[in-house]
């Protein structure tokens, strides 16, 4: 049975998810968090994590996808696990941040 699974789509996704999480505390200001706006700024925060754990699942599907594909054209899934990245790195340095650091 053939899994339909566009590649490149969920990787554009997945990096979208990743720099908007990023990007949201710029935008919805640290002030709000004890003004009127709480609320808002809760949402952010919220919206963040959300974005973050999406980027990571789709992430890893990713990899799971491409890695059986490496022999069959390997320049064009090398640069595809390259896409990846940002997001694994991100993800280990956390991982790595939580088990020594904390």
């Amino acid at each position: 049975m053939q899994i339909k699974y566009n590649i490149k789509f969920f990787t554009t996704i997945s990096n979208t998810l990743f720099v908007s999480a990023l990007l949201l505390p710029k935008i919805v200001p640290q002030s709000y968090r004890f003004g009127e706006l709480h609320n808002l700024w809760a949402f952010s925060v919220m919206t963040v994590f959300a974005f973050h754990g999406i980027a990571a699942f789709l992430t890893i599907l990713n990899i799971a996808f491409i890695i059986p594909k490496i022999n069959e054209n390997r320049k064009k899934y090398y640069i595809l696990i390259l896409c990846n990245a940002p997001v694994t790195v991100f993800w280990g340095w956390l991982a790595i941040t939580i088990l020594f650091f904390t």
